[in-house]
């Protein structure tokens, strides 16, 4: 079984740039020319369509199960990644300046570490490897 995820950016290379050079997902397709990309995270697969003027479609954090702190009722959603690909996100979004939620990720019984992609989306970003972030979790 699969799933189908669609979004719309307004500038196809944030978009990649976001979930392509940020949270290290390979693109299964991608065609500038016609404004698309594509990614399979698991079962899912997420398509980014440019359209050049879709506004962001929220302004803030989502109101997420299992974190304080968001105010939208906007979609969101969370990506799993193994240990190191979690610690080089969470680089690769403080490098480049990503909306984080926090300046560090917060041991949740996992850890989780609320970005915003360009299109205004919530998207946790999470490893269940305890060891893999550095922080004191006492």
């Amino acid at each position: 079984m699969a799933a189908f995820l669609y979004l719309h950016c307004s500038d196809l290379g944030e978009a990649r740039r976001c979930y392509t050079d940020v949270v290290g997902l390979s693109e299964i397709f991608v065609s500038v020319e016609d404004g698309v990309v594509g990614y399979r995270v698991g079962d899912l697969q997420i398509t980014i369509e440019e359209r050049p003027d879709d506004e962001p479609a929220a302004s803030g954090w989502a109101k997420q199960l299992g974190w304080d702190g968001g105010t939208t009722t906007a979609p969101s959603w969370g990506i799993e990644l193994d240990a190191a690909s979690f610690v080089r996100a969470v680089d690769a979004a403080t490098s480049a300046g990503t909306p984080c939620h926090r300046a560090e990720p917060q041991w949740v019984g996992y850890w989780s570490f609320p970005v915003r992609d360009p299109m205004g989306n919530t998207v946790e970003l999470s490893t269940t490897d305890r060891n893999a972030w550095p922080a004191d979790t006492e």
